[in-house]
């Protein structure tokens, strides 16, 4: 009820009569979420999951990885220490006896104490039997067969296990419907805070990243860096077909929130030489205005820090713009490594 581990991420049907209510009123409204806010929030019915749950769907399957290995190795060793016994029985009662050797028998006549002494010492080494032929089947090893309905329940405990992992975090998602029906004041409160808090964060996140995007293009080495796909378009644009196969390799996203872009829904931007690239809900945000070749205050960030110059009089000194470009930058190369959903 209390706790601060609680996944307070999920669009429930408290979300959606708060934003009812206030549709009423005329006040903003939180749905339908912006593309950015979509990645960290979802529908507590819908199958996509959330950072958190993957990571304990990873831990989760590599536990069970292990000990899936491990009931199988046991098994497969079982079976085939049987198989192997088996085998060395079943050949074994294929071959005929083992014949006895030939041995020389020797004879103590005569009586008194000498004779008897000799006599026990020859009869230990006579054989026990005088059978030309000596059975060894029964020295062969009689196996005892598997349990193969073990085995069976053994498969059948790993599989239940398997769906109890994959299943794990939609389960867990009633626990938000089970407080609704018994505590929907705490169901409420929690309800009311997330549609605040996603409000309040929708002001900043977009601007944040559409400032990060401005740092990256505006501050990053246009000369020293040089990507190795570049290098090799530069070496083989001559070739009609290394040039479509390289080009298709790297789709146009939108340079602020990823988003695979078509020839239909692609903007480019007017200028000439700008590589601003948006989506069509992106670019309205920013007033049909590009944010790398335009002034913050263009396209309404009035609070942008980009267009703040240094006092400084050290001309090696980094500037404030150059040291949180690179802060920027950093943030970029991340999000543009990361795969859209």
């Amino acid at each position: 009820m209390h706790s601060l581990e609680y996944r307070n991420v999920y669009l429930t049907k408290s979300i959606y009569a708060i934003d009812m209510q206030r549709q009423t009123h005329g006040d903003e409204l939180l749905l339908p979420l912006k593309r950015l806010e979509r990645r960290k929030y979802i529908a507590l019915t819908s199958p996509r999951l959330t950072s958190s749950e993957c990571r304990d769907i990873v831990g989760s399957t590599f536990f069970m990885i292990f000990t899936s290995l491990q009931l199988f190795s046991i098994c497969f060793l079982d079976y085939s220490l049987f198989w192997m016994l088996a085998t060395m029985s079943y050949y074994g009662h294929q071959e005929s006896g083992l014949e006895v050797p030939g041995y020389i028998d020797l004879q103590i006549k005569g009586g008194g104490f000498v004779a008897d002494i000799m006599r026990g010492i020859s009869n230990g080494f006579r054989p026990l039997t005088q059978k030309t032929v000596l059975d060894t089947s029964h020295c062969l090893p009689l196996p005892v067969e598997p349990n193969y309905w073990r085995y069976a329940e053994i498969l059948g405990i790993c599989l239940f296990a398997w769906l109890i992992l994959l299943t794990e975090p939609y389960l867990l998602r009633l626990r938000h419907a089970i407080m609704r029906c018994f505590y929907p004041e705490r169901d409420h409160e929690r309800a009311l805070y997330l549609h605040n808090k996603i409000l309040t964060e929708r002001i900043s996140v977009f601007k944040f990243a559409r400032r990060r995007i401005r740092a990256a293009f505006m501050y990053q080495d246009h000369e020293g860096h040089i990507s190795c796909l570049n290098w090799l378009r530069g070496k083989l644009n001559r070739c009609c077909c290394c040039a479509c196969l390289l080009g298709a390799m790297t789709a146009d996203v939108c340079i602020i929130c990823a988003k695979s872009l078509s020839s239909s829904t692609r903007i480019n931007c007017d200028t000439l030489g700008c590589k601003g690239v948006y989506c069509p809900m992106c670019f309205s945000e920013s007033n049909n205005k590009c944010c790398l070749c335009h002034r913050p205050i263009d396209y309404g960030d009035l609070s942008d820090f980009s267009e703040v110059q240094d006092s400084s009089d050290d001309p090696e000194a980094d500037s404030f713009t150059q040291q949180q470009a690179r802060l920027y930058s950093d943030g970029y190369r991340k999000q543009r490594r990361e795969k859209p959903p």
